[in-house]
């Protein structure tokens, strides 16, 4: 079976909104003879607790149930975790500021992965600062973009 990654993000993200989530981020693959289905969500505002991820499993599960899902499956619901993926235009404006790591499909100057300061999405190019240096890499260039805390940011006081 080859779910359709796209078309059951469409599908679940209007249940997640629902419910004042938002999908971050899909995986689909195989466990032995089972579709491994693992769904990343997050608030808008931020944080998400283990109740909530468990709310939404049982949620999305049932949908899943009713769905085209023919095949066997495992379902995971998690947060993004502290690197989260950014993917959507209102991540890269949410998260402007933040420090990330970007990870090219292909290398640029040498280089296929940069640390540098997010600057937003400016007509799909990603603006970057490394400190010194104003980076921007169209979304078409990248193969993945997360955020990379450092030591003091995760410790900090809020």
């Amino acid at each position: 079976m080859d779910l359709d990654k796209e078309k059951l993000e469409k599908e679940v993200e209007p249940i997640l909104a629902g419910d004042g989530f938002e999908l971050v981020d899909l995986k689909i693959g195989r466990h032995k003879n089972k579709v491994f289905i693992q769904f990343f969500i997050d608030r808008p505002d931020g944080g998400i607790s283990l109740d909530d991820c468990e709310k939404m499993s049982e949620t999305i599960g049932a949908f899943l149930d009713m769905s085209e899902v023919s095949d066997s499956f495992i379902l995971e619901v998690s947060s993004p975790g502290i690197d989260r993926i950014l993917r959507k235009e209102s991540d890269f404006e949410r998260f402007k500021g933040s420090k990330v790591k970007v990870r090219l499909k292909k290398p640029v100057e040498g280089a296929r992965v940069y640390y540098a300061e997010l600057g937003g999405c400016e007509n799909g190019n990603i603006l970057l600062s490394d400190g010194a240096n104003k980076l921007n890499f169209r979304l078409e260039e990248i193969e993945e973009i997360r955020l990379n805390p450092s030591h003091e940011d995760l410790f900090k006081p809020r």
